[in-house]
């Protein structure tokens, strides 16, 4: 999780881990790479506005495969990242963390169901 208010990030934190959630926190752009490159995980939610930064940076950095919800009130930027990286949600501030951690369940069970193949 990238957030870079405590407000939001230690009561998001607190609520995945009561949901079995191994989490791992940070509040910059770096620290979100780093952590991304030290041990892979299985989805991302990320804050476009952080401090002088922009969460930009990491949706677009990490693998397409990745979940990623987009946490954030800048709706014009999230938009154009769903559009061209898949597995991408908007989800806005504010909102309830419990409906945000719903919604991560949902990507992660629709990524691990296979893909079902057309028939003619």
């Amino acid at each position: 999780m990238v957030e870079d208010e405590q407000t939001l990030r230690e009561p998001l934190e607190y609520l995945l881990q009561m949901r079995q959630f191994e989490v791992v926190s940070v509040d910059t752009v770096e620290g979100a790479l780093a952590s991304a490159k030290a041990q892979p995980f299985d989805a991302a939610i990320v804050d476009l506005n952080l401090k002088g930064q922009s969460g930009r940076d990491v949706v677009v950095r990490l693998p397409g495969a990745i979940p990623i919800i987009i946490f954030s009130g800048t709706v014009g930027q999230s938009f154009q990242l769903e559009r061209i990286r898949p597995r991408t949600r908007l989800v806005e501030k504010p909102c309830s963390l419990i409906w945000l951690i719903d919604t991560l369940d949902q990507m992660l069970t629709d990524c691990r169901q296979p893909a079902v193949a057309a028939s003619h």
